[in-house]
């Protein structure tokens, strides 16, 4: 009968530290001692080594794991092992994979073009090209570049999209330099592609000096100094920036502008522009301040203008009703579609339609197709009178699943409606999703606690499928408790739909009679919850919120507390009932303190209470420009989504139409005398 490994290693522990005492004695010298204890010591090193290596070998996930391990710790050896183990499985192209990125840097064409032939049509051949794609641009290949190109279905890898600009700027094709120039404007680091793609630029005298100062502008805006530094690099002698007074200008900008500000030099008015916008990002008002002193000439008409944009963008951010105004001084320069859709909001809150209407006109054309601001563009041509072309663009969005095509719908008086199932799978459909080898993957890396490489595997290979294939794998997902997976896959069907799958409506037994209780919508309440978690039980986010209603740790203590929940301890967070009660019992909470007003109550479940309370204004105020104007970004898109969930759950859930204005009552007045809250 074979020992186990675990009584072989014990013995070996045993045996070692007998025979190491009692040498160590005889011989009454520490070398001796410490070489027989190494002596001892490498058998049992190799016996739990190979203990290692033996579980690894019966488990596979144990083996994947392992190999993930030592891809991370740059382990080549181990990796080139265990790989070895994986042949077969359904994950073995991921240790290919990361043996490839471990020496990427000397791979030749060979390399990336044998793991392609292996394992072509995949997520990772995805990622593959787009490493390939950088090591052909670092070198210039672009004969080979050009070939792989084309075979990429999207990347936003930054150094790829210059790459790709870069080798048509070198051939003078003028779309090549348009995207040049774009991409030259991204507020952040640009790596080596990108600087070759610059150097490019200025060698064919496309990148000129007012270039590099609407750059150095834009990572101003984007509190990036580093990178603003590294940009002015790029400007001649003559207009170079002293680096102390950039640091003093950006980190102290009031201070700065005291000290007396030299306007005669260009450098010197670009460093009064950053020292203005940055002010304005805490105090908008004494930046207008200054800048009513200061922005009159040697200022040119654009820089003037520029500074105005500045102060209104950031007062606009802190919902401040002087933004409008201010924006009004900036009505002849090029903004940013970031600026612009601020200029619009501010617009908005001050009843300014034509303002609204003229930053819609000035975004890009695709971000004027955004639903948002065809309805907001369609609101100011009726506020206008132009009723014709008002309901030429509420038409244009209102078949759209989402807040602004509900909006325009209820232009036409028009409800909510659950469209008819267009289509159920058979279970041969269904069977042969779960054969494709992209999904198999997928269930694996969710069962091993991956899911960031789950999803990427889930969405890549739902890429291309009709509607039918896509509600076959929302069936699919369901069926093995991915919730999340459901929802998302049969949020993309174009015309053939299935609603109770894009509104999963699980554990109705514990939210339904919960939300009764406490008198809250229960449509409402899913609603949230499809937003927080998509029904993900041990769901957890970056900031620390868990479980299905997402509750941070302090909230949920002082929720426990507040309703007398016994023995609470972080630990059950994710416990169904009790996370169901914790939450539910906080939706009621901020509800009966904002009114009983949705909007505000999902603004507060998202961002605290008290962020809510600020944003509203001193007069009422209509829903929907509230909820267009909340200075998060993750809150804005999060009570317009909740809202027009709780608009289909109600329509589900009732069988009959239901409309988004129900939801939407005017958002009271901010009043002086208001109390504070407590709630977390």
């Amino acid at each position: 009968m074979l020992f186990s490994t675990a009584i072989v290693t014990h013995a070996l522990i045993f045996i070692g530290r007998v025979l190491g005492r009692a040498i160590g004695r005889a011989v009454r010298g520490r070398r001796v001692a410490a070489l027989v204890a190494a002596l001892v010591a490498a058998p049992l090193a190799v016996a739990q080594s190979g203990a290692a290596r033996s579980a690894a070998a019966q488990n596979p996930d144990d083996t994947f794991l392992a190999a993930r391990e030592a891809f991370r710790v740059g382990n080549r050896e181990r990796l080139a092992q265990l790989a070895e183990r994986l042949r077969g499985h359904p994950l073995e192209m991921y240790a290919d994979y990361w043996q490839l990125m471990l020496r990427r840097a000397d791979a030749a064409d060979a390399d990336y073009e044998a793991f392609l032939a292996r394992h072509d049509n995949s997520v990772l051949a995805e990622r593959t090209r787009v490493e390939w794609l950088r090591a052909l641009g670092k070198r210039r290949a672009w004969e080979q570049f050009d070939a792989v190109r084309p075979r990429v279905a999207y990347t936003e890898d930054l150094e790829v999209l210059c790459y790709s600009a870069l080798a048509r700027v070198m051939r003078k094709d003028e779309d090549g330099v348009r995207e040049a120039m774009a991409l030259w404007l991204t507020p952040r680091e640009l790596p080596e592609g990108c600087a070759a793609m610059a150097e490019q630029l200025i060698a064919q005298s496309r990148l000129l000096d007012r270039h590099v100062w609407d750059r150095i502008r834009a990572l101003a805006d984007a509190n990036q100094p580093a990178a603003l530094k590294r940009t002015a690099d790029y400007l001649p002698d003559s207009q170079a920036l002293d680096l102390r007074q950039t640091d003093a200008a950006f980190n102290q900008p009031e201070a700065w502008l005291r000290r007396g500000v030299d306007l005669r030099t260009r450098a010197q008015r670009e460093l009064a522009l950053i020292a203005v916008g940055r002010l304005a990002r805490s105090e908008p008002r004494d930046a207008a301040g200054w800048w009513t002193r200061l922005g009159k000439k040697p200022f040119t008409e654009t820089e003037i203008q520029w500074g105005w944009a500045q102060i209104g963008y950031q007062a606009a951010r802190r919902l401040l009703p002087e933004a409008d105004d201010w924006f009004s001084h900036a009505s002849e320069i090029q903004l940013s579609d970031e600026y612009l859709q601020w200029m619009a909001r501010a617009g908005l809150r001050a009843g300014d339609w034509k303002l609204v209407a003229r930053a819609i006109r000035d975004m890009t054309p695709e971000l004027q197709r955004d639903p948002a601001w065809v309805y907001w563009l369609a609101r100011s041509h009726k506020e206008a009178g132009r009723a014709e072309e008002a309901r030429a663009l509420f038409e244009s969005i209102a078949p759209d699943f989402s807040f602004y095509g509900q909006l325009a719908a209820a232009e036409f008086g028009r409800p909510t409606v659950i469209p008819p199932v267009g289509h159920v799978p058979g279970k041969d459909e269904v069977a042969a999703i779960a054969q494709l080898p992209g999904f198999q993957r997928a269930l694996i890396l969710y069962r091993l606690g991956l899911r960031v490489d789950a999803n990427r595997e889930w969405v890549f290979s739902i890429r291309g499928l009709d509607d039918r294939a896509l509600l076959a794998a929302a069936h699919f997902a369901r069926e093995r408790d991915l919730p999340d997976r459901a929802i998302n896959t049969a949020d993309k069907t174009r015309s053939v739909h299935d609603f109770t799958l894009r509104f999963l409506s699980p554990h109705a037994d514990q939210v339904r009679p919960q939300a009764k209780s406490l008198a809250l919508d229960d449509a409402w309440v899913y609603g949230l919850m499809r937003q927080e978690s998509r029904f993900i039980m041990n769901a957890k986010s970056v900031a620390g919120a868990s479980g299905l209603m997402q509750l941070m740790p302090a909230t949920a203590r002082w929720v426990a507390k507040k309703i007398g929940l016994a023995d609470y301890h972080h630990g059950r967070v994710n416990d169904l009932d009790t996370n169901i009660a914790l939450g539910t019992n906080y939706l009621k909470i901020v509800l009966d303190e904002l009114h009983s007003h949705q909007a505000l109550a999902s603004a507060a479940y998202n961002a605290g209470p008290g962020r809510p309370r600020r944003w509203r204004d001193v007069k009422p105020m209509e829903a929907a420009i509230f909820a267009e104007s909340i200075p998060f970004n993750e809150t804005r898109d999060y009570v317009k989504k909740v809202i027009s969930n709780a608009v289909f759950y109600q329509a589900l859930f009732t069988g009959k139409p239901a409309s988004i204005k129900d939801r939407l009552p005017p958002i009271p007045p901010r009043r002086a005398d208001e109390r504070g809250s407590d709630t977390p």
